[in-house]
């Protein structure tokens, strides 16, 4: 049972420490590094607000479009910027990644929440 609560947490918190700590060292100025801080954001708010709907039974048809239209837009703002960074080829891969992981342990991290294990 330990495992199953550690693993998220692991998931989520490398995740985020990779993306922010990686982008923050790699973009010179106060402007790149708000606008990965806000496509950070921006993902975890919507897998919250999708995941805590799909958990309250509360989602429709049109919330669920919209929920997947904003990710699609901030991936393509990830990648957008992610390209455009400074930085080396490892690297355009894995700040992706670590984003996708860090959303992936939050949605795993509601689901135990709602699950009440």
């Amino acid at each position: 049972m330990k495992t199953t609560r550690l693993l998220p947490w692991i998931l989520f918190l490398s995740g985020a420490l990779i993306y922010v700590i990686g982008l923050w060292r790699a973009c010179p100025l106060l402007s790149g590094k708000g606008y990965f801080f806000g496509v950070l954001m921006t993902g975890m708010f919507v897998t919250y607000a999708y995941q805590r709907a799909v958990n309250l039974n509360q989602n429709d048809e049109r919330f669920a479009s919209v929920c997947q239209m904003v990710v699609l837009i901030t991936v393509g703002l990830l990648l957008v910027g992610v390209w455009n960074a400074p930085v080396s080829s490892l690297e355009k891969g894995l700040y992706p990644v670590a984003f996708i992981i860090c959303l992936l342990g939050q949605v795993l991290l509601l689901r135990l929440q709602y699950m009440g294990d």
